[in-house]
Protein backbone atom coordinates (compact mmCIF):
# COMPACT_ATOMS: atom_id res chain seq x y z
CA UNK A 1 0.00 0.00 0.00
CA UNK A 2 1.35 3.43 -0.93
CA UNK A 3 2.51 5.56 1.97
CA UNK A 4 1.12 9.05 2.52
CA UNK A 5 2.57 11.37 5.14
CA UNK A 6 -0.06 13.59 6.70
CA UNK A 7 1.13 17.04 7.69
CA UNK A 8 3.94 17.13 5.14
CA UNK A 9 4.04 19.82 2.44
CA UNK A 10 3.90 18.39 -1.08
CA UNK A 11 4.74 19.64 -4.57
CA UNK A 12 2.69 18.03 -7.34
CA UNK A 13 3.83 18.97 -10.85
CA UNK A 14 0.62 18.68 -12.87
CA UNK A 15 2.57 18.69 -16.14
CA UNK A 16 4.28 15.43 -15.16
CA UNK A 17 1.63 13.57 -13.17
CA UNK A 18 -2.11 13.05 -13.33
CA UNK A 19 -3.64 15.46 -10.84
CA UNK A 20 -7.37 15.91 -10.35
CA UNK A 21 -8.02 19.15 -8.51
CA UNK A 22 -11.51 19.44 -7.04
CA UNK A 23 -13.16 22.41 -5.35
CA UNK A 24 -16.83 22.96 -6.19
CA UNK A 25 -19.44 20.31 -5.44
CA UNK A 26 -20.39 20.57 -9.13
CA UNK A 27 -16.90 19.68 -10.42
CA UNK A 28 -16.86 16.93 -13.04
CA UNK A 29 -13.49 15.57 -14.16
CA UNK A 30 -13.30 13.08 -17.03
CA UNK A 31 -16.95 12.22 -16.52
CA UNK A 32 -16.72 11.65 -12.77
CA UNK A 33 -18.61 13.96 -10.42
CA UNK A 34 -15.88 14.97 -7.97
CA UNK A 35 -17.98 16.30 -5.11
CA UNK A 36 -15.41 14.95 -2.69
CA UNK A 37 -15.05 17.80 -0.21
CA UNK A 38 -16.33 17.71 3.34
CA UNK A 39 -18.84 20.38 2.40
CA UNK A 40 -20.55 18.13 -0.15
CA UNK A 41 -24.07 17.13 0.84
CA UNK A 42 -25.88 13.97 -0.13
CA UNK A 43 -23.61 11.58 1.74
CA UNK A 44 -25.04 10.98 5.22
CA UNK A 45 -22.98 8.43 7.13
CA UNK A 46 -22.75 6.68 10.47
CA UNK A 47 -20.02 7.23 13.03
CA UNK A 48 -19.89 6.95 16.78
CA UNK A 49 -23.39 5.52 17.03
CA UNK A 50 -25.14 8.38 15.24
CA UNK A 51 -25.91 9.56 11.71
CA UNK A 52 -24.16 12.63 10.29
CA UNK A 53 -25.44 14.74 7.40
CA UNK A 54 -21.93 15.57 6.19
CA UNK A 55 -18.32 15.03 7.21
CA UNK A 56 -17.66 18.74 7.84
CA UNK A 57 -20.05 18.85 10.79
CA UNK A 58 -18.59 15.63 12.21
CA UNK A 59 -15.08 17.06 11.95
CA UNK A 60 -16.08 20.38 13.52
CA UNK A 61 -17.68 18.61 16.47
CA UNK A 62 -14.21 17.25 17.23
CA UNK A 63 -13.00 20.79 17.81
CA UNK A 64 -15.40 21.09 20.73
CA UNK A 65 -15.10 17.53 22.05
CA UNK A 66 -13.51 17.98 25.50
CA UNK A 67 -16.87 17.79 27.25
CA UNK A 68 -17.37 21.54 27.59
CA UNK A 69 -18.71 22.16 24.09
CA UNK A 70 -21.81 19.96 23.96
CA UNK A 71 -23.98 23.03 23.42
CA UNK A 72 -21.87 24.02 20.41
CA UNK A 73 -21.99 20.48 19.03
CA UNK A 74 -25.79 20.60 19.16
CA UNK A 75 -25.75 23.84 17.16
CA UNK A 76 -23.37 22.36 14.60
CA UNK A 77 -25.46 19.21 14.19
CA UNK A 78 -28.59 21.33 13.76
CA UNK A 79 -27.25 23.23 10.75
CA UNK A 80 -28.38 22.43 7.22
CA UNK A 81 -24.93 22.33 5.64
CA UNK A 82 -21.25 22.00 6.41
CA UNK A 83 -20.67 25.51 5.09
CA UNK A 84 -23.23 26.98 7.49
CA UNK A 85 -21.73 25.03 10.38
CA UNK A 86 -18.25 26.39 9.71
CA UNK A 87 -19.21 29.91 8.67
CA UNK A 88 -21.89 30.72 11.21
CA UNK A 89 -21.44 28.36 14.17
CA UNK A 90 -17.73 27.59 14.52
CA UNK A 91 -16.87 31.23 13.80
CA UNK A 92 -18.78 32.29 16.91
CA UNK A 93 -16.90 29.99 19.24
CA UNK A 94 -13.26 30.05 18.14
CA UNK A 95 -12.11 30.78 21.68
CA UNK A 96 -13.75 27.53 22.85
CA UNK A 97 -11.96 25.18 20.45
CA UNK A 98 -10.15 22.65 22.62
CA UNK A 99 -6.52 23.80 22.94
CA UNK A 100 -5.05 20.43 22.00
CA UNK A 101 -7.11 19.96 18.84
CA UNK A 102 -4.18 20.53 16.48
CA UNK A 103 -2.47 17.54 18.09
CA UNK A 104 -5.03 15.12 16.70
CA UNK A 105 -6.98 16.96 13.99
CA UNK A 106 -5.39 15.05 11.10
CA UNK A 107 -6.16 11.67 12.65
CA UNK A 108 -9.66 12.83 13.55
CA UNK A 109 -10.26 13.88 9.95
CA UNK A 110 -8.94 10.53 8.72
CA UNK A 111 -11.28 8.75 11.13
CA UNK A 112 -14.29 10.83 10.03
CA UNK A 113 -13.67 10.42 6.30
CA UNK A 114 -13.00 6.70 6.70
CA UNK A 115 -16.42 6.17 8.26
CA UNK A 116 -17.97 8.27 5.52
CA UNK A 117 -16.38 5.90 3.01
CA UNK A 118 -17.37 2.63 4.65
CA UNK A 119 -20.93 3.55 5.68
CA UNK A 120 -22.12 5.32 2.52
CA UNK A 121 -22.07 3.01 -0.48
CA UNK A 122 -22.38 5.74 -3.12
CA UNK A 123 -19.42 7.67 -1.76
CA UNK A 124 -17.39 4.47 -1.56
CA UNK A 125 -18.16 3.63 -5.20
CA UNK A 126 -17.33 7.17 -6.29
CA UNK A 127 -13.92 6.96 -4.63
CA UNK A 128 -13.25 3.56 -6.20
CA UNK A 129 -14.20 4.90 -9.64
CA UNK A 130 -11.25 7.30 -9.62
CA UNK A 131 -8.27 5.80 -11.49
CA UNK A 132 -5.37 4.48 -9.41
CA UNK A 133 -2.84 6.80 -11.03
CA UNK A 134 -4.79 9.96 -10.14
CA UNK A 135 -3.49 12.19 -7.36
CA UNK A 136 -6.43 13.90 -5.70
CA UNK A 137 -5.92 17.50 -4.64
CA UNK A 138 -8.35 19.85 -2.97
CA UNK A 139 -7.95 23.21 -4.72
CA UNK A 140 -7.64 25.91 -2.04
CA UNK A 141 -5.90 28.49 -4.25
CA UNK A 142 -8.53 31.17 -3.70
CA UNK A 143 -9.21 30.31 -0.04
CA UNK A 144 -8.01 32.90 2.45
CA UNK A 145 -8.34 30.93 5.68
CA UNK A 146 -5.26 29.95 7.64
CA UNK A 147 -5.86 26.24 7.03
CA UNK A 148 -6.04 26.46 3.22
CA UNK A 149 -2.59 24.96 2.66
CA UNK A 150 -3.11 22.38 5.42
CA UNK A 151 -6.12 20.69 3.88
CA UNK A 152 -5.46 21.46 0.21
CA UNK A 153 -2.95 22.98 -2.20
CA UNK A 154 -2.52 26.21 -4.09
CA UNK A 155 -1.60 26.55 -7.78
CA UNK A 156 -1.70 30.12 -9.05
CA UNK A 157 -0.78 29.21 -12.64
CA UNK A 158 -3.71 26.79 -12.76
CA UNK A 159 -6.02 29.50 -11.42
CA UNK A 160 -4.76 31.98 -14.00
CA UNK A 161 -5.51 29.58 -16.85
CA UNK A 162 -8.94 28.76 -15.39
CA UNK A 163 -9.77 32.45 -15.16
CA UNK A 164 -8.78 32.91 -18.80
CA UNK A 165 -10.91 29.93 -19.88
CA UNK A 166 -13.87 31.25 -17.91
CA UNK A 167 -13.59 34.72 -19.45
CA UNK A 168 -13.21 33.39 -23.00
CA UNK A 169 -16.21 31.08 -22.56
CA UNK A 170 -18.32 33.87 -21.09
CA UNK A 171 -17.53 36.27 -23.91
CA UNK A 172 -18.18 33.63 -26.56
CA UNK A 173 -21.50 32.34 -25.21
CA UNK A 174 -23.02 35.21 -23.24
CA UNK A 175 -26.47 36.03 -24.54
CA UNK A 176 -26.96 32.63 -26.21
CA UNK A 177 -28.27 30.88 -23.08
CA UNK A 178 -29.53 31.56 -19.59
CA UNK A 179 -27.09 32.83 -16.98
CA UNK A 180 -27.46 29.61 -14.98
CA UNK A 181 -26.70 27.44 -18.01
CA UNK A 182 -23.75 29.63 -18.95
CA UNK A 183 -22.23 29.29 -15.49
CA UNK A 184 -22.64 25.51 -15.71
CA UNK A 185 -20.87 25.45 -19.08
CA UNK A 186 -18.07 27.62 -17.69
CA UNK A 187 -17.69 25.18 -14.81
CA UNK A 188 -17.37 22.26 -17.22
CA UNK A 189 -14.73 24.05 -19.29
CA UNK A 190 -12.73 25.06 -16.22
CA UNK A 191 -12.70 21.47 -14.94
CA UNK A 192 -10.85 20.48 -18.11
CA UNK A 193 -7.85 22.51 -16.93
CA UNK A 194 -5.93 19.86 -14.98
CA UNK A 195 -2.38 19.72 -16.37
CA UNK A 196 -1.07 23.19 -15.54
CA UNK A 197 1.43 24.38 -12.93
CA UNK A 198 2.53 22.88 -9.63
CA UNK A 199 0.29 22.30 -6.63
CA UNK A 200 1.88 23.22 -3.30
CA UNK A 201 0.45 22.46 0.14
CA UNK A 202 -0.02 19.67 2.65
CA UNK A 203 -3.10 18.38 0.80
CA UNK A 204 -4.28 16.41 3.80
CA UNK A 205 -7.83 16.01 2.47
CA UNK A 206 -6.54 14.67 -0.83
CA UNK A 207 -4.15 12.32 0.96
CA UNK A 208 -6.87 11.08 3.29
CA UNK A 209 -9.18 10.32 0.38
CA UNK A 210 -6.40 8.42 -1.40
CA UNK A 211 -5.50 6.54 1.79
CA UNK A 212 -9.12 5.46 2.14
CA UNK A 213 -9.35 4.49 -1.54
CA UNK A 214 -6.29 2.25 -1.28
CA UNK A 215 -7.37 0.74 2.03
CA UNK A 216 -10.74 -0.22 0.59
CA UNK A 217 -9.08 -1.88 -2.38
CA UNK A 218 -6.76 -3.78 -0.03
CA UNK A 219 -9.68 -4.79 2.21
CA UNK A 220 -7.90 -3.08 5.06
CA UNK A 221 -8.17 0.04 7.21
CA UNK A 222 -5.98 3.13 6.72
CA UNK A 223 -3.33 3.78 9.35
CA UNK A 224 -5.58 5.57 11.84
CA UNK A 225 -3.74 6.34 15.06
CA UNK A 226 -6.48 4.98 17.28
CA UNK A 227 -4.27 5.14 20.36
CA UNK A 228 -3.85 8.89 19.91
CA UNK A 229 -7.58 9.42 19.44
CA UNK A 230 -8.35 7.23 22.46
CA UNK A 231 -5.97 9.29 24.60
CA UNK A 232 -7.82 12.51 23.74
CA UNK A 233 -11.13 11.40 25.31
CA UNK A 234 -13.27 12.71 22.46
CA UNK A 235 -16.81 13.38 23.64
CA UNK A 236 -19.65 13.80 21.13
CA UNK A 237 -22.76 15.07 22.88
CA UNK A 238 -22.94 12.91 26.00
CA UNK A 239 -20.86 9.98 24.75
CA UNK A 240 -17.10 9.45 24.84
CA UNK A 241 -16.04 7.63 21.71
CA UNK A 242 -14.09 4.40 21.85
CA UNK A 243 -11.32 3.80 19.32
CA UNK A 244 -9.78 0.53 20.46
CA UNK A 245 -11.86 -1.59 18.08
CA UNK A 246 -11.32 -1.44 14.32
Amino acid sequence: MKQYILGQTEHYDATKMRVWAFKQVSDIIEGIHCNLSNMAGGYPFEMGGRKWNNSEVAYLCGEFSDGTGIDIQRELIGTKSGYAAKRFIKAKYLERVRPDFKEFRLQWMLYVVWYKCVTHEDFLHKLLSIPDDVTLVEDTTTDTGGSAEIWGCKNYEHQRVKNAVAEETRQRLEGTMSKKTLEAVIGVECCKVQNVGTWVGQNNIGKILMMCREAIKENAEPAIDRALLESKHIIILDKELEFSES
